[in-house]
C-alpha cells in the first residue's frame, strides 16, 4: 500500500466522522477548535494500518521463539510500521494537531475521541520490540508513551464521566484506550523488566475492561445493533482478553498457568461470537475502516502463539506456523485490498 494518499484512503471511509463544516469561512475566521478535524480524524482512524502491522510483527516475534527465522520478518513489520505511525502523525500535527484546543476538541469527539490512543499505544509496541538495541533508551522511551497513554485515558475518563459521552455512541473501540493500552503497557513493561509498572498496568486494565465491558455489552444488547458503518468496531472485543492473556503471560516468564487458561476461554468464546455475527462485521464494500480488524486478529494470534510455546505441545512448530500464516494470510489481504482501493480512487481523481 502506497502513503500516497491518505486522503484517497479516508475520502469515503464510512468510520471517519460527518463533515463539520470545516471549510465555511465563518468557522475559518473565527479558528474554530473542528477546523481541520475531518483531517485530523482521518490520519488517526488510519493509524489502524500502522496498529494491525505492528500486531502482526509480534505474531512473528513470538514465533521467533521457536523459530528464530521469523525475527527479521517482524523487525521489517514493525519498522513499516513506524513509518506509516510517523507520517500520519505528521500529517495530524500539520492539521492542527499542535493546538490544544484542537487536541481537546478531538479528545472529546463522541465518537472519534477514543482512536487518540492508537498514538501511543503504536509507539509502546515498536518501543518493547526494539528494545533489545538499547534497553536503557527504551525505558525512557516507555516512560513518556505510557505517560501519554494515560494522560488520554485519564482525560476521556473525565469526559465521559461528566456527560460528554451517552448510550448512543457505545461501541468496543471505547475499550481502547482504557483497557487495552494498559494490558499493552503492561506487558511491555515485562519486557523492559519493569515488573511493579507491569502490574500496576495489568490493574488498571483489569478494572477497566470489567467495568467498561459490561456497560459495553449491556448497551450493544438493550440498545439494538450498531449502525452498519460501525459493526466493524465489535472485532475489537477480542482484543482485551488478547492483550490480557499476552500481559499475564509475558509478567510470568512465559508460564502457562489456570489465569492464562482463563483468558484463553473468554478469547475462544469471544471469537466464536464474532464468527457467528460475521455477515454483520462485513457488510459492504471495502472501506480502509475494515482495518479494525487487523489488531484483533494479529493480537489473537500472538496470545494464541504464546500459549502454544508455553504448553508445548508435539506440534508445536507445525502449530506456530499455522496461526502465523493465518495472521499474515489476513492482513496481507487487508493490505492488497487497501492497495486496489487506493488505486481506483486515484484514477477515479484522475477522469
Amino acid at each position: 500500500m502506497t502513503v500516497a494518499g491518505p486522503d484517497a484512503l479516508a475520502a469515503t471511509d464510512p468510520t471517519s466522522p460527518p463533515h463539520e463544516n470545516a471549510g465555511s469561512p465563518t468557522r475559518a475566521a473565527a479558528g474554530h477548535p473542528s477546523d481541520g478535524h475531518q483531517h485530523r480524524a482521518a490520519r488517526i482512524n488510519l493509524m489502524s494500518v500502522s496498529l494491525g502491522t505492528a500486531g502482526l510483527g509480534g505474531a512473528w516475534q513470538a514465533a521467533a521463539t521457536t523459530h528464530p527465522a521469523a525475527l527479521p520478518v517482524s523487525d521489517a513489520l514493525y519498522v513499516a510500521s513506524g513509518l506509516i505511525w510517523l507520517l500520519l502523525l505528521a500529517q495530524y500535527l500539520r492539521h492542527g494537531g499542535t493546538r490544544w484546543r484542537h487536541l481537546r476538541h478531538d479528545i472529546s469527539h463522541p465518537a472519534q475521541g477514543f482512536a487518540l490512543a492508537y498514538v501511543p499505544i503504536i509507539g509502546i509496541l515498536i518501543t518493547g520490540h526494539f528494545s533489545r538495541f538499547g534497553h536503557e533508551g527504551a525505558r525512557w522511551a516507555y516512560a513518556v508513551l505510557t505517560v501519554l497513554a494515560a494522560l488520554i485515558a485519564a482525560r476521556l475518563l473525565a469526559h465521559w464521566l461528566t456527560g460528554g459521552l451517552t448510550s448512543a455512541v457505545l461501541h468496543p473501540g471505547l475499550l481502547l484506550p482504557v483497557s487495552s493500552a494498559p494490558f499493552i503497557a503492561s506487558a511491555t513493561a515485562s519486557t523492559l523488566g519493569l515488573h511493579a509498572v507491569a502490574q500496576g498496568a495489568f490493574a488498571v486494565g483489569m478494572l477497566y475492561w470489567l467495568a467498561f465491558g459490561t456497560v459495553i455489552l449491556g448497551a450493544l444488547v438493550t440498545r439494538g445493533p450498531l449502525p452498519a458503518p460501525a459493526r466493524p468496531a465489535l472485532t475489537v472485543l477480542a482484543i482485551p482478553p488478547a492483550t490480557g492473556g499476552i500481559a499475564w503471560i509475558a509478567a510470568h516468564r512465559g508460564v502457562v498457568d489456570p489465569v492464562a487458561h482463563g483468558f484463553a476461554g473468554i478469547l475462544l468464546f469471544t471469537l466464536l461470537l464474532l464468527a457467528f455475527l460475521g455477515p454483520d462485521l462485513r457488510g459492504r464494500p471495502f472501506h480502509p475502516g475494515l482495518w479494525v480488524f487487523s489488531f484483533p486478529l494479529a493480537a489473537s494470534s500472538t496470545f494464541a502463539i504464546r500459549l502454544i510455546t508455553g504448553t508445548h505441545p508435539r506440534t508445536q512448530p507445525a502449530l506456530t506456523w499455522a496461526v502465523v500464516a493465518v495472521a499474515t494470510a489476513g492482513i496481507t489481504a487487508l493490505a492488497a485490498a487497501t492497495a486496489a482501493y487506493a488505486l481506483r480512487r486515484t484514477r477515479g481523481a484522475r477522469r
